[in-house]
């Protein structure tokens, strides 16, 4: 068998589909309030627990909310040493959690979630 189709044969092995989860040893993390023009809306954060001032990263979730995976993706960067932080976009709209459905999501939720509102909370979350 030529280098060629050995890597093919070992590229097409099953991938075994294990969660990621990054502990908080190290870190300040957890659910925090963001202030908005118009009230609040939730949020989840981390960052080191030691040192700062650190850099923002922004972490923009897809159209199922701040879920365990983008929590995890916060923590991740923090372990890098970064403040990062997902802003729940869609608060006011709904609980994008509760609907099994993607395609109800996009239509019930994602929708009706106005451009202008996503920005004024992105910036009042860096604020």
């Amino acid at each position: 068998m030529t280098s060629l189709a050995t890597g093919f044969a070992l590229s097409v092995q099953p991938v075994s589909a294990q969660t990621i989860t990054t502990d908080t040893n190290g870190l300040d993390a957890g659910e925090v309030k963001v202030k908005t023009k118009d009230g609040e809306i939730p949020a989840y954060r981390a960052m080191p627990d030691k040192g700062g001032p650190f850099a923002t990263v922004l972490v923009v979730h897809e159209v199922w909310g701040v879920h365990e995976h983008i929590k995890d993706i916060c923590r991740r960067l923090a372990k890098a040493g970064y403040y990062a932080i997902a802003p729940e976009l869609y608060a006011r709209q709904g609980n994008a959690a509760a609907i099994p459905d993607t395609q109800q999501i996009l239509r019930e939720i994602v929708a009706k979630v106005p451009d202008d509102q996503v920005m004024s909370d992105l910036d009042a979350t860096v604020a």
